[in-house]
């Protein structure tokens, strides 16, 4: 039988964690999750997901950028891909998806904006996890 793979969900949004949650789930992944940049490092002590969906404004405008930073600079994270799902484009006009990947800046393997299709979301998460 093949294992799931775990997806943690990063996002001060309830209900936007609810509706993700249950489409990765019927998708066939595990999902975790976490309201805070805060809470998402104490939960990497103990679990390694297989790839985490990040939000960029949480306790501050930026706590998802240095949760980012955070996780890929510690050695037992920083291979985890992860997938920065966020209005930020909207809000300040910007093009944070030709920053993703820059490893100073934006250490990011993809970047999409909200709102997004379910589908694109569940194929964006199957590319990183080379499952295309």
């Amino acid at each position: 039988m093949k294992e799931q793979k775990v997806i943690l969900i990063v996002d001060d949004d309830q209900d936007f964690i609810e509706a993700t949650k249950i489409v990765l789930e019927k998708s066939g992944y595990s999902v975790e999750t976490c309201l805070s940049a805060k809470e998402c490092i104490a939960k990497l002590k103990s679990l390694k997901p297989d790839l985490i969906v990040c939000d960029v404004m949480m306790e501050t405008d930026h706590s998802g950028f240095d949760l980012c930073r955070e996780i890929k600079r510690t050695p037992n994270t920083k291979d985890i891909p992860i997938l920065m799902l966020t209005a930020v484009d909207q809000k300040y006009s910007l093009n944070f998806s030709q920053a993703a990947g820059d490893d100073a800046w934006l250490p990011v393997d993809d970047f999409i904006d909200k709102p997004v299709e379910a589908s694109v979301l569940v194929e964006r998460i199957k590319k990183l996890l080379g499952n295309t």
